[in-house]
């Protein structure tokens, strides 16, 4: 097996599963330019054209305001077959003075993009969690939160009418690096340059860590936490 089709097997399994994708959706990838939410977009574009559901696949970027370029982006997206909007915004300023920002930045993005979805006719937002993702988040909540619960695999803004769905979350990262260089996707930096001073970095050290020694750490959060869901 490939690891495209690795790829595009663990999306449809996780998709199936919790029923992400209906009958005629129109799906919005919310791709911000890393690799997970690139590898979500190349991967729910080719699941498309198999899936035993029809479904459309768009992206949209959220410029922040960090004076990135996102054409490399586009010009790979559209090579793909998968339109793609970027939509600017002033976030980065309002986010600047913030001593933890993380958490109020991530709102106001999926504010920006659920209203977009709404406003051009996206049933559908696909975001780029992984499994990885999901671990770190389970333990994050159970150190700093007492309570062991992680990301949802799809839920809706009543609101907004736009369902959220995360179909990588049975992907770990290690896949989707492999895919990245495999398909030589055009991965960005992130721009705000604080990631390194978040609770879920400090997260990610201890992950990786205990891992050291005890292989599949992640998985295993995962799977506690998934089990019955």
């Amino acid at each position: 097996m490939s690891r495209l089709d690795n790829l595009l097997s663990k999306l449809r399994i996780c998709a199936e599963k919790y029923d992400m994708i209906g009958e005629g959706a129109s799906v919005l990838a919310a791709v911000s330019g890393g690799k997970d939410s690139l590898a979500l977009a190349l991967g729910l574009s080719e699941l498309s054209r198999f899936y035993p559901k029809r479904f459309t696949v768009s992206a949209l970027t959220v410029d922040m305001g960090f004076g990135s370029d996102f054409s490399e982006i586009t010009r790979f997206l559209n090579g793909r077959g998968i339109g793609h909007a970027v939509i600017k915004t002033d976030i980065a300023k309002s986010i600047s003075g913030l001593e933890k920002p993380c958490s109020l930045c991530a709102r106001m993005r999926r504010a920006v993009i659920c209203s977009y979805a709404k406003e051009h006719g996206f049933d559908t937002v696909a975001l780029g969690h992984t499994e990885d993702d999901a671990a770190q988040t389970a333990l994050m909540n159970l150190l700093y939160g007492g309570r062991f619960e992680s990301l949802d695999p799809c839920f809706t803004y009543e609101d907004k009418g736009v369902k959220m769905i995360r179909p990588l979350l049975m992907t770990n990262e290690k896949l989707i690096m492999k895919i990245a260089n495999e398909y030589s996707l055009p991965v960005m930096k992130n721009p705000c340059g604080r990631e390194s001073d978040s609770a879920r970095d400090e997260i990610r050290k201890i992950i990786s860590g205990v891992d050291r020694t005890c292989r599949g750490t992640s998985h295993r959060i995962f799977s506690a936490v998934y089990k019955n869901k």
